[in-house]
Parts: C-alpha cells; structure tokens; sequence
C-alpha cells in the first residue's frame, strides 16, 4: 500500500515540476447514485467533484450523497494519478479510496484499489486491483457507436453489470445524460439484482 502511494506521488511531483496546474469541478443532480451497477440509494442525489491537472498527473476528490434506509449519507473517492499518450492510446494509472459513512447498508465498507485503464477513439478497458483483499473489477465499454455508450464490467464476488446511455448535451447550463443499466449480483454476495433507469444532471467549472 505505502508503494502504492510512493509510486503515485513520485509520477504526480514530476509532472507538476514542468507546468502550471488546472483546477476544476463539478456539481450535479441523478436521479440514482449508482456504483458499478449497483443502486446506492432511493431517491434524487446530489454529487460534486474537484480536480487538480498537472501535466498527465491528477488528484481530486468527488463525493455522492447515498440515502440508506431513508438516512443522508456520504460516500467520498479520494485519487491520485497520472495519464499519458502511446500512439493512439491513452494510459491510465490511478489510486482511489472510497470511504463509507456508515458501512453502506451493512454491504460495502471502506476500501482501496489501483487502477490501470487502456483507451482509444473505439472505446476502453478498464481493470481495478483491490488492495489489502479488496474484490478487483474489470470494465469494458465504447462510445463509438452512432448515438449511444455501451459497457459491461464485473466485481469480483459482487456481481456484473451492463448498461447504455446517452448524452443529451448541455442544456439549462448543464450537461444531460440518460441511461439504463442492469445489475446481476453474484449468488454469494448479499447484493440484489437490479435495473435502473437514471438521469444525471452535471454542471462543470
């Protein structure tokens, strides 16, 4: 773990060493606050985000607003990393750790994961390794088609996920997304399946 995080804050000082940084965010509104398929809460939730750039390297922290059993709750994802271009690919390598306020409906508590994504104008794959036994996830996805994105992804003795989506653009000065996802919870896990239809809300600054 401690590697983990001398490897991310080396690549993250070298590359702040060149440039200036870009500072941004987000604030929104969805309708779900979903979690690799998974629904995370019963009703409307708020999300923000900030994010510092720097020359391929990144640190932020986004939180979503979770509402268990009719209770407001938090979960935060704090990360680190850093992205670079290899021909027509773009690499990724990240650190995050998600906290729960309050073990999530008793199911998910606190972890943290590295992970390494592949990209291209087709499409990306995505894989998460667990740390300190943490379940790893895998995700494979495009938006090359015409109008809509497609993915599916699968956590370890969690359960898979499909989805689609589409942007709607900006509107009301913020963007717009639909979608529909569906979630196939693992016969040993105490998840449930489920399917959800969501809209997000997002205005960036």
């Amino acid at each position: 773990m401690k590697n983990v995080i001398a490897i991310m804050l080396g690549l993250f000082m070298s590359a702040t060493a060149l440039a200036g940084p870009d500072f941004g965010g987000h604030v929104g509104l969805k309708s779900d606050h979903l979690m690799r398929g998974m629904t995370m809460n019963s009703g409307l939730a708020a999300h923000a985000g900030v994010q510092l750039d720097w020359n391929g390297a990144k640190a932020g922290l986004n939180v979503h607003q979770n509402d268990q059993n009719g209770d407001a709750k938090m979960m935060a994802d704090m990360f680190a990393g850093y992205n670079m271009g290899l021909g027509d690919f773009q690499i990724g390598l990240e650190y995050h750790n998600y906290s729960f306020r309050d073990d999530w409906d008793n199911k998910l508590s606190d972890f943290e994961e590295v992970q390494a994504t592949l990209r291209h104008e087709w499409g990306y794959a995505r894989h998460h390794s667990g740390l300190d036994d943490a379940p790893d996830y895998w995700e494979v996805g495009t938006g090359a088609l015409k109008y809509v994105n497609v993915w599916y992804g699968d956590w370890e003795d969690t359960g898979s996920n499909y989805g689609v989506s589409a942007d709607l653009g900006n509107h009301l000065g913020g963007d717009i997304a639909v979608g529909w996802t569906w979630f196939d919870a693992d016969s040993a896990s105490d998840m449930e399946d489920d399917d959800t239809l969501w809209v997000t809300y997002t205005v960036a600054f």
